[in-house]
C-alpha cells in the first residue's frame, strides 16, 4: 500500500473497531548520502525511512501509538494498542481533532536525487577548502538529497499530503596547526538545487576562516556587562528558546509563559518584525499544513515589537481558551535592519561575537546561562581573539528590549532568514 491507502485503510479500521474520533500521520523517506571521512569518500548509499502515528479518542479519552512499519498486521494492532491506551486515560474535554474539512495536496523541490551532482559538489568542496583553508581538519562531510512524503487522514474526513524533495549539506570540523588544535565546529544548509558551490553558501567561507583563528585562543578574567552580535547561524537557538518559553502549547497550558497575557502588547524594540513562514517560497524546507491536520500560513509573531502571535496548536488552544494559531512555529524569519553586520561591529565598544551557545534550557522567567562556543571577543569595534570557557548570561525577554541594531544583512539557510542583531546587556564572564 502507498502512504494515502494506508491512511485511508487506518481510518476505516478506527471506525470500525469503535472510536468515536481519530487521526493517523503517515510518512515515508528516502535519502541518498554521499558521506566523507577519514580523508576520503566512504560511502554512497539510499536510505529508506517510514513513520505511522495514530491516535483515537473514546469517551474523550486520547490514545496514540507511533510505528514504522505499514503492514495490514502492524496497522491493527497499533489500532487495538490506541484503543487500549485509551481505556486507560483520563477524560479530556479539550481533546479532538481537525474540523477543517478539506482535501489537498502540496509538493516542492526534486524528488528525485541527482548522484552526480551529490558526489561533484562534496568532491569540489573538499578541494575548495583544502586549497582556501589548510588548517581545516574534517570529522565528516555529507551532501544529500531527501525525498519525503507525508499523508494525514481523520475521521472526519480532512486529507492532506505533503510531497516534498530537498538537498542539503553538513560538514564537522576541526583547525589544525602545529599539534594544536581548535574545537569543533560545524554548519549545514538545506536547498533545492546544486547551481552554487557548497563553499559559496550562507556562511561556509566566515565560518572556515573563523575556525582557523580559533586554533590559539584567550582566556577571560573576571565579568562584565556588554553587548553581544549574534549572527544568523545563532541566532535560531535563541528563537527557538523564545518560542519554547513562551509561545508553545505548554507553557501557556501551565500558564508559565511571561506572555501569556501579553498579546498585542510591546515585547520588544519597535525594529524587531519576527515571523513563523512555514510556507515562504524562498525556504527550500517547508511545511504546509501542521501535524494536527489544518493547512499552515505563515504569520508574524512580533510585529515591529508587538506580540502578534503564540504558535498554540488545535489542543493548546483548546486547552486554553485562546484562538489557535496559524501555524505552530519553526521556519524562522527576521526582517532586515538598516545597518551594516560591519556598522554593528563597530559601535560595540567592547563584547562578544557568539557564534554558538551552549547551555540548558531557560528558566521559565526567561533566564539564561551558557557557554559561548567558537566566539570572539570584540574590542574597540573589532574583532580580536578567539575566547574559551567564556560564559554568557542574560534574559530572554529583556533581550528583545535590548536589541540595538539589526543587518541589513540576512543569511537564508533553507530552513529560516535571518540577520545579525546586536544585543546590549549581556553578562560576559571569564574564569
Amino acid at each position: 500500500m502507498d502512504n494515502r491507502q494506508v491512511a485511508e485503510y487506518l481510518i476505516q479500521t478506527m471506525k470500525e473497531k469503535g472510536a468515536d474520533m481519530g487521526e493517523c500521520r503517515v510518512s515515508s523517506n528516502v535519502k541518498t548520502e554521499v558521506y566523507y571521512e577519514s580523508g576520503k569518500i566512504s560511502m554512497v548509499r539510499s536510505v529508506l525511512g517510514a513513520s505511522v502515528g495514530v491516535k483515537v479518542l473514546k469517551d474523550m479519552k486520547k490514545g496514540a501509538i507511533q510505528i514504522n512499519s505499514a503492514e495490514k498486521e502492524a496497522l491493527d494492532k497499533a489500532v487495538d494498542d490506541a484503543l487500549a491506551a485509551a481505556a486507560f486515560a483520563k477524560p479530556d474535554e479539550a481533546e479532538g481533532i481537525s474540523d477543517e474539512v478539506v482535501t489537498a495536496s502540496f509538493e516542492k523541490g526534486p524528488k528525485v536525487p541527482d548522484r552526480d551532482a551529490l558526489y561533484s559538489a562534496m568532491r569540489t568542496f573538499v578541494d575548495d577548502v583544502k586549497r582556501d583553508y589548510p588548517k581545516i581538519s574534517f570529522d565528516s562531510i555529507s551532501t544529500e538529497h531527501v525525498a519525503s512524503e507525508v499523508v494525514y487522514q481523520n475521521t472526519n474526513g480532512v486529507c492532506l499530503t505533503n510531497s516534498n524533495g530537498v538537498n542539503g549539506y553538513g560538514a564537522m570540523f576541526m583547525a589544525v596547526e602545529n599539534g594544536k588544535s581548535s574545537s569543533f565546529n560545524y554548519f549545514g544548509e538545506t536547498f533545492t538545487d546544486f547551481q552554487q558551490p557548497l563553499i559559496e553558501r550562507g556562511l561556509a567561507r566566515t565560518i572556515l576562516s573563523e575556525t582557523e583563528r580559533q586554533i590559539e585562543t584567550r582566556n577571560l578574567e573576571g565579568k562584565f556587562e556588554g553587548d553581544i552580535l549574534i549572527p544568523p547561524n545563532c541566532l535560531d537557538v535563541f528563537l527557538y528558546y523564545l518560542q519554547q518559553n513562551f509561545l508553545s502549547d505548554m507553557v501557556h497550558i501551565e500558564g508559565t509563559s511571561l506572555w501569556k497575557d501579553a498579546l498585542n502588547t510591546v515585547v520588544a524594540v519597535p525594529e524587531l518584525t519576527f515571523a513563523c513562514r512555514p510556507r515562504d517560497e524562498r525556504l527550500a524546507a517547508n511545511q504546509p499544513f501542521t501535524g494536527d491536520g489544518y493547512i499552515a500560513q505563515n504569520m508574524n509573531i512580533i510585529e515591529n515589537g508587538v506580540l502578534k502571535n503564540f504558535t498554540l496548536s488545535r489542543y493548546g488552544a483548546a486547552k486554553t481558551g485562546k484562538a489557535r494559531s496559524a501555524n505552530t512555529g519553526g521556519y524562522y524569519v527576521v526582517e532586515p535592519g538598516t545597518k551594516t553586520k560591519e556598522e554593528l561591529l563597530a559601535s560595540i565598544p567592547k563584547g562578544l561575537l557568539l557564534n554558538r551557545f551552549s547551555g540548558g534550557s531557560p528558566g521559565t522567567n526567561g533566564d539564561f546561562t551558557g557557554v559561548a562556543k567558537n566566539s570572539f571577543l570584540i574590542e574597540n569595534g573589532k574583532v580580536t581573539d578567539a575566547v574559551s570557557e567564556v560564559m554568557v548570561s542574560g534574559n530572554l525577554a529583556t533581550m528583545l528590549k535590548n536589541i540595538t541594531g539589526i543587518s541589513v544583512e540576512t543569511i537564508n539557510d533553507g530552513n529560516s532568514i535571518l540577520p545579525w542583531i546586536k544585543v546590549s546587556g549581556i553578562v560576559i564572564s571569564g574564569k
